[in-house]
């Protein structure tokens, strides 16, 4: 049911589930930049360059103004950082839907399909949690789309190094050969699958899957009484090993 959903739209506004917490909002205009609200957070500047690969990232009031060219990388960093990420796009009700719409890896689409069809065709590391028509506008309709962790319907196994030493990428090519978070179960707790890839945020390098409440437990403000559910009280920090510059202990990472 649409009310089982972790993040809905209702009303044109994101809704989320208790212990769900703030999530990524990003609109997609017909045409100019991508605009991004992100959930207020010390290093939002930081994650955008380092992490997300933008090199100006432009700050106005509240909100990011980035390069339509970062969309992709921004939906997989956002996803691994937030959980969950609410695209809204303004398509044009006048183009065709094509075979590159079918096989599109990336977020952006301007089919009259309005993203029904969107990456059928192609494996992505997010997928559609659920959508909406925001408005109609004549030639133009905006939607806005939840996006999640891609899932997995094979049993989920310890995770054992299997990225070991790799480099934390958000880009089509550098995640090419990469197997899904959901793959294994969360290396934090032990008690749920993972649904995001967790990385170290010092030196750079994938450490493990985590799930969402194990990946956010360190943020500042995310408290039970803002909506934030507690973790699993069963934590073993000993992922952090994965990042092959924790080792000695004397070159901290950073959570």
């Amino acid at each position: 049911m649409t009310d089982d959903l972790p993040v809905r739209i209702v009303d044109g506004h994101a809704v989320t589930q208790p212990g769900v917490g703030p999530v990524a909002l990003v609109w997609l205009p017909l045409n100019g930049q991508v605009v991004a609200k992100l959930p207020p957070r010390k290093g939002n500047r930081r994650w955008l360059h380092e992490t997300v690969g933008i090199r100006s990232p432009d700050f106005n009031d509240d909100r990011w103004n980035l390069p339509r060219s970062s969309l992709v990388r921004l939906v997989t960093a956002a996803v691994d950082r937030y959980g969950f990420i609410v695209l809204w796009r303004d398509m044009s009700r006048l183009s065709q839907c094509t075979r590159a719409c079918l096989e599109a890896m990336g977020a952006e689409c301007h089919c009259s399909c309005l993203g029904a069809h969107h990456g059928q065709d192609a494996a992505g590391w997010f997928e559609r949690v659920g959508d909406a028509v925001v408005a109609d506008r004549g030639e133009c309709t905006r939607t806005a789309v939840v996006y999640g962790a891609r899932g997995s319907d094979a049993d989920a196994t310890v995770y054992d190094g299997n990225l070991a030493g790799e480099r934390y990428r958000v880009d089509r090519t550098g995640r090419r050969n990469w197997p899904t978070a959901a793959q294994f179960m969360c290396a934090c707790c032990m008690t749920v699958r993972a649904v995001v890839w967790d990385h170290c945020h010092t030196h750079g390098f994938v450490r493990a899957p985590l799930c969402n409440r194990c990946n956010t437990r360190h943020w500042l403000g995310w408290r039970p009484r803002h909506g934030r559910a507690t973790h699993s009280r069963n934590l073993d920090d000993s992922y952090y090993r994965w990042c092959p510059k924790h080792s000695d202990g004397r070159r901290l990472c950073s959570a």
